[in-house]
């Protein structure tokens, strides 16, 4: 299962170091970045989600939007890029739970 966290910050006063500290959380928490605003990271089930919900919910700012999104291995895999090619640590792992490094 993958979570998937996208930022949308404002140019409100003081948002900036607020963002910069949910950045820094979140790649020191494991997550990877794949774009600019978006974080990916590796779970192992929902109550594994459930957990990294509620601490990105502490660290979330109080203007912008944070979303997030669970995906499961088999909806991450029908991704199609356009250009460009997948990083290894983005590459589905599969149905089985087993994660290749």
């Amino acid at each position: 299962m993958r979570l998937l966290v996208i930022l949308s910050p404002t140019n409100k006063w003081g948002t900036k170091t607020e963002y910069t500290k949910l950045r820094k959380f979140l790649i020191k928490d494991g997550y990877l970045r794949i774009a600019p605003e978006v974080f990916m990271r590796v779970v192992t089930n929902r109550k594994g989600c459930e957990k990294h919900f509620r601490r990105i919910q502490e660290y979330a700012p109080k203007t912008g939007v944070v979303r997030m999104i669970r995906l499961t291995e088999k909806q991450y895999s029908n991704i199609t890029y356009v250009s460009g090619e997948p990083d290894l640590q983005e590459k589905p792992v599969g149905n089985n739970c087993l994660i290749m490094l």
